[in-house]
């Protein structure tokens, strides 16, 4: 008797290579939106924690000034140039 091995792996990789290759652009980026979604969802059922403190992130946005600081009313323009 025979044993056949099949590396399934390989199989699987020509097989998404093909379909990425009839998917217009568009169709290929919501499926891979979609599989970075779906292994965000894994990682956060794994670490609860983690989900909670990037929530609690979320909930802040928008509540702390970012960035460089707001102009100071001072007239816009070209600097002079220093006398020598």
């Amino acid at each position: 008797m025979t044993l056949i091995t099949v590396d399934t792996a390989a199989i699987g990789r020509r097989g998404g290579n093909a379909r990425a290759a009839n998917l217009s652009a568009e169709e290929l980026s919501a499926s891979a939106s979609n599989a970075a979604t779906a292994r965000w969802a894994t990682y956060y059922a794994d670490h609860p924690d983690k989900l909670q403190a990037k929530l609690e992130r979320d909930a802040r946005k928008g509540t702390r000034p970012r960035g460089r600081p707001a102009s100071s009313g001072k007239a816009k323009g070209k600097r002079k140039k220093a006398a020598k």
